[in-house]
């Protein structure tokens, strides 16, 4: 299986799992647990039901790297790179996502931080409404300012982004994906019970994985245990998930 820290930008080994707005330690065990690679912690998300401060983030960041087996992603909308600097400062996260509309400028300068000596990676939200990409004539210069990873989500008609838990259209994502030379993950709705929907996407070679906050969650806005178990199983073909 292949590490998150080290295979995030290879797709040749496996799906990955990311699971998005942890705000509790025991939420990283259980995800820790359950095959789970990858988990979004959010910073400079305002309104957001699951921001934290930066020393709570850093908290749980240094948490999830503890487990030996989550790879924290420092999720956000700041797009400061002396702010995002200093958070990643108090932590050993090597992965920001970046939310909202950064230009590919932007994205350059975000790339150019360092976390623990080494190079910070970048995944790039690419945000699907209304049928269409509203970043489709970026997507080159994106790749050019270092994304490493692009992650597909669904931006709501009154203009929310992020965690919405509405469906992506695999067709309107599909030949978005023919034009990358980056992998990819999915977002938007990604459940154990609709795979079958996505799996043209899944078998692209630069498919990379799944991210889910809604769908691992219980009806009362908790992390489920057995949500998250039945999410890595259908999506990474673990039946002992």
């Amino acid at each position: 299986m292949q590490t998150a820290d080290g295979g995030l930008s290879k797709v040749a080994q496996g799906t990955l799992v990311k699971v998005c707005g942890i705000t509790e330690r025991p939420e990283l065990d259980l995800l820790a647990a359950r095959g789970v690679d990858l988990v979004g912690l959010w910073w400079a998300v305002p309104g957001g039901p699951h921001d934290l401060e930066r020393d709570d983030w850093a908290t749980l960041a240094r948490a999830a790297t503890d487990t030996g087996v989550l790879s924290p992603v420092l999720v956000t909308f700041a797009k400061d790179p002396e702010q995002l600097g200093a958070t990643l400062q108090a932590a050993p996260v090597k992965w920001i996502q970046l939310h909202g509309y950064p230009t590919p400028g932007a994205v350059r300068k975000v790339k150019a931080l360092e976390s623990g000596g080494e190079p910070i990676k970048v995944i790039k939200v690419l945000h699907i409404r209304g049928g269409e990409c509203v970043e489709a004539s970026l997507l080159g210069s994106y790749e050019k300012a270092g994304v490493d990873v692009f992650l597909f989500d669904v931006v709501t008609e009154d203009g929310r982004v992020g965690s919405t838990g509405q469906a992506l259209d695999a067709a309107v994502v599909a030949p978005l994906a023919d034009q990358l030379t980056r992998p990819f993950l999915l977002a938007g709705g990604i459940s154990d019970a609709n795979r079958a929907d996505y799996e043209s996407l899944a078998a692209h070679p630069l498919f990379l994985g799944v991210d889910v906050d809604t769908n691992a969650r219980d009806a009362d806005g908790q992390i489920s245990a057995d949500r998250v178990a039945a999410i890595t199983r259908v999506w990474k073909d673990r039946p002992d998930a």
